[in-house]
This record gives structure tokens, C-alpha cells and sequence, in this order.
């Protein structure tokens, strides 16, 4: 394994040099970055820092766990051990299958998941319909279109306006811009009409306008927690890949320790039950090897699900180096993140919107005694018809059509049921008013929790990493000491299994450490109200 500069670097207090790693055989990590600085000469010469991921994991080789061949514990050849040495074992002979995969990043993930998401599209899909809501509302003073025609029989007795009783037969016929007109009557559907309540006219948009600003910041909300719950399932996903390798790596150096205490127990300078022991921890590390690659492919499930995926498919983060991510100074003042959330956050712009919403009803309903129903109309067309009493000079059907205009205004004002109705209004409107502001009060107290919860959690990420990158270098020089002593014959391969257990331990708590933290920025970046997509 070539050695290279880590990504996985905590700009905190560091502690002191840790003493030179041990061979390849027991190091996946990299000398653990943040305990001494990446960029130094030392470091570099000494190779501490080395990738704390890669795809593709090299083999350990057997002589990196064998004793030396000038000491007196050697064990035997394979050709000495005969068949016993090759016989089938399933933890050193078992291989796991690889499933269809495909390569995403966190920028890819973020950007496809605004698109593809269900959650995110119905928020913006109740924007659209606010903005539908609020060009009717401004609408309401543009005048309605209408145009038709009528045909009207009538055949028999009729009363006329000073009461006398007639028979008649009449017909007559309107068509042009609007319709439904009978004898002296206006047009009942004019072809031009404003009608409106001019308090409604003039109120509601504003408070359609204040809905609009509600659902658009409700829908970045939406998508805040959205993309946040992508990140942390991607890095669910890069955790799970990468315990995986940890989990790979170890395997091997098992494996190793089950040949040679096998070697030396058919050579008779070992145990048949340091074997069995050896074989024991290599089937546990295998069975836990096994549970990360299913936890891999839940996370893959869990991932593919928020980004519409095919889930037969197996998604897997690029080959890269696992990197902690600082969007947030561990270090910054609480109290600066809670004014920055509370002025930040969309969810406070959205109950400030409804508040202003709930405001212009309230106006509304104090200005609608005030403000008259108001309606305007204007027609025009041909009209024509006629009776059966040419002898009082009226013509026959058809023989008097002729052009016809109508024009219509009026007002009025309503008192609703002596004023109690339009009261009750009013009061129901001020509730709700009263009921927005209070719901941006609870929202405030949530959002100082949410942002203390957060807080606390980034700080306990970060003595997390710090422990378990002292622990990963505590684990590995315990383990090369064993390997010292067994390379000197002062020791037999089974001595190094519990420094394999610690080792192997120690990565996957750094590697748990190390995503703890890149979640618990991003939590923190989210509930101060910022974009996960603005991370990229």
C-alpha cells in the first residue's frame, strides 16, 4: 500500500506523534489524521499517512505475519504439512459474490434527489397551486366574457304588467355577446361583467401573495430535511463500504493467523487448540464481514428509495479516501448558531408569511361593511321577434331583428345578520392571526433545541474522533509489538489474535467516529438553516 496524504484530518488540539505504524498487514486506516500534521516533512518521510479507504484492498502478504526465517520458531513448508494444510476451510476459502453496482457521488445524489424525490416535488407542487390561488385572486376586478344566443316560444295566456289576461303566441330570438334575454328584460349573462367585493378584491391578493411566500419557504424546508436525509444516507452508505473493507482487511490478517497456527500445530511446535481458536475468531470475523456487506446493501436500499432508483442495483460511493467534512467550526458559539438559525431557517420565514396572510384577512373582514359589492356589465347583439297581434302593429316573427346594446351598473353593501355575522368574522380571523403567530413561537423553541441538540452532538463527534484515532494508534502498536516479539521467536502466532481483535476494534470505531462527525456537520448546517446542496 503506497503511502499518500489522508483527507481524514480534525483541525482541533492535537496530541502527540504516534510511533511509526506497523507493516501494511495491519493498517487500513492510515496513521490517523489530526495527531500529527499531514503536510509535515516527518510525517511524509515516515509515511504515516496513507489512504483510510481504497476500493480495492491489497492482499496482506504471509511473510508480514511470519516469524523470521533465522529464528528457531519457523513453521513448516506447505509440502511438509501435506493434505491436513490444504484442506477446505470457510474462513480462509470464502469469497463473497458481487451484485450488479453503480457509482454515485454526494454532489449527484444531492442534485438528482431535488428532481427525482416525491417529497420534494409535492412541496413544489403546492407552490404551483398557491400561485395559482394568487393569480385568481388578483384577477377578480378583470371582467368575465361571456357570449350566446336564446330562443324564446310562447304560446297561450299571459298576464300583462297592468294585469289583464291575453293569449298570445310570441317568439323571439338574441344572439351576440352574452344571452338569456326575454321581452323588456335585460341580458341575464351579459357578454362583459365585473363582479366583486371590492374588500376582497382589494385584500385578498395581498393575502394570496403572503400564501405564495408561505409555500416556497414550507417547500425549501421540505427540501432541507430531504437532501439531509440523502447526505446522511449517502454517508450511511460510505460508512457501511467502508467497514466493510476494515472488515476485509482483518479477514485476511485472520486468515493468515489460522495458517500459521495450523503450520505450527501440524509441526508440533503449536497447539491444536490455539488452531481451533485462531479458526474460531477467523468464522467470527467472517459472520461480522457478512453483516457489513448486508448493512451496505440496506444502505444502498435506504439511498436508492430517496432517489428513485433501481434497487436491484447496488450503489457504491467512488474510490476515494473517507474525509471528514467541517461545514461548521466545532468550536462556534452556541448562541451565534441559534441567532443565525432563527434568522436563517425557511420554516420562520414561513410563519412570518402566514402571519402576514392571516393580517390582510383580518383587514378584510373589518373593511367589508365598508366596501360595497360592486357589478358591471355590458352587452351587445342582434335581437328579433315577434306575435300573432299584428292588430295591435306588432310585426310577425323575424320581420323587426335588429342590433341591441345593454349596459348595467349597480352597488350595494351588506350589514351580515345585524352585524353579529360580520363580528363573528372578524374575531375568527383575528383567532387565526393569533394562532399563526403563536405556531412561529413554538417553531423558534423548537428550532433553539434543534440547534443545541445539534450542537452537542457535533461536540461529541468530535471527542469521539479524537478517542478513536488515540485507540486506532494505541492498537496498532500493541500489534506490531506482538508481531516483534513473533518475528523474534519469543512468541507464537496466536499472541497476536487479541491485538487483532483490538486492531480490527479500533478501525471500525475511527471509521464510526468519522462518519458520526460528517453527519453531525451536516445536521448542524441544515437546522441553521442552509442548504445541504450549498455543501458541494
Amino acid at each position: 500500500m503506497h503511502s499518500e496524504n489522508t483527507n481524514l484530518q480534525f483541525n482541533h488540539q492535537q496530541v502527540p506523534t504516534p510511533p511509526r505504524v506497523w507493516a501494511a498487514a495491519f493498517t487500513i486506516l492510515g496513521l490517523l489524521p489530526g495527531l500529527v500534521d499531514p503536510s509535515s516533512a516527518t510525517a511524509q518521510e515516515k509515511g504515516l499517512f496513507r489512504p483510510f479507504r481504497s476500493k480495492s484492498v491489497q492482499k496482506v502478504t504471509q511473510t508480514s505475519l511470519q516469524a523470521d526465517a533465522s529464528k528457531p520458531a519457523v513453521p513448516p513448508s506447505p509440502k511438509d504439512v501435506g493434505e491436513q494444510e490444504s484442506a477446505a476451510d470457510p474462513a480462509i476459502d470464502w469469497e463473497p459474490s458481487e451484485p450488479q453496482r453503480y457509482t454515485i457521488d454526494m454532489t449527484t445524489s444531492l442534485t438528482l434527489a431535488t428532481t427525482v424525490n416525491p417529497r420534494i416535488g409535492l412541496a413544489h407542487e403546492s407552490v404551483r397551486e398557491a400561485l395559482a390561488l394568487e393569480l385568481g385572486a388578483k384577477a377578480l376586478l378583470l371582467p368575465t366574457l361571456s357570449a350566446g344566443a336564446n330562443y324564446h316560444l310562447h304560446s297561450g295566456r299571459l298576464q300583462t304588467s297592468f294585469g289583464e289576461i291575453r293569449s298570445l303566441d310570441e317568439q323571439s330570438i338574441y344572439f351576440g355577446g352574452g344571452a338569456r334575454t326575454l321581452a323588456a328584460e335585460t341580458l341575464a349573462v351579459p357578454a362583459v361583467r365585473v363582479f366583486a367585493q371590492l374588500g376582497e378584491a382589494v385584500y385578498a391578493p395581498l393575502a394570496a401573495c403572503q400564501v405564495v411566500a408561505q409555500r416556497n419557504a414550507s417547500a425549501h424546508a421540505v427540501s432541507n430535511l430531504t437532501l439531509l436525509d440523502v447526505a446522511t444516507d449517502y454517508l450511511l452508505l460510505t460508512r457501511a463500504e467502508t467497514r466493510v473493507e476494515a472488515l476485509r482487511l482483518s479477514l485476511e490478517q485472520f486468515r493468515e493467523t489460522v495458517r500459521l497456527t495450523k503450520s505450527f500445530a501440524v509441526a508440533g511446535q503449536g497447539r491444536y487448540a490455539d488452531y481451533h481458536r485462531a479458526r474460531s475468531h477467523g468464522l467470527l470475523m467472517l459472520m461480522e464481514l457478512q453483516r457489513a456487506e448486508e448493512e451496505a446493501a440496506v444502505a444502498s436500499a435506504d439511498l436508492a428509495q430517496l432517489l428513485r432508483l433501481d434497487q436491484s442495483v447496488q450503489l457504491e460511493t467512488p474510490s476515494a479516501p473517507l474525509e471528514l467534512i467541517v461545514l461548521t467550526p466545532p468550536d462556534t458559539d452556541l448562541n451565534y448558531l441559534v441567532d443565525v438559525a432563527q434568522a436563517r431557517r425557511p420554516e420562520v420565514r414561513a410563519h412570518g408569511a402566514a402571519i402576514g396572510a392571516a393580517e390582510a384577512r383580518v383587514k378584510q373582514e373589518y373593511m367589508r361593511p365598508w366596501l360595497p359589492t360592486l357589478s358591471m356589465s355590458a352587452s351587445g347583439g342582434g335581437f328579433g321577434g315577434g306575435s300573432n297581434r299584428q292588430d295591435l302593429g306588432v310585426s310577425s316573427f323575424y320581420q323587426a331583428t335588429g342590433a341591441r346594446t345593454d349596459f348595467n351598473v349597480f352597488a350595494f353593501w351588506q350589514l351580515q345578520n345585524m352585524g353579529a355575522g360580520n363580528r363573528s368574522l372578524q374575531q375568527g380571523r383575528c383567532a387565526e392571526r393569533d394562532e399563526a403567530i403563536q405556531q412561529r413561537a413554538l417553531t423558534l423553541n423548537v428550532i433553539r433545541r434543534e440547534v443545541s441538540e445539534a450542537h452537542a452532538n457535533m461536540q461529541a463527534a468530535r471527542q469521539r474522533l479524537h478517542v478513536a484515532q488515540v485507540q486506532l494508534a494505541a492498537a496498532e502498536f500493541a500489534a506490531e509489538e506482538d508481531l516483534k516479539r513473533t518475528r523474534a521467536g519469543e512468541g507464537l502466532p496466536i499472541e497476536v489474535l487479541n491485538s487483532l481483535d483490538l486492531l480490527t476494534r479500533a478501525r471500525l470505531d475511527l471509521v464510526d467516529a468519522a462518519t458520526a462527525f460528517n453527519i453531525s456537520q451536516f445536521q448542524m448546517f441544515v437546522v441553521t438553516g442552509e442548504s445541504p446542496l450549498s455543501s458541494q
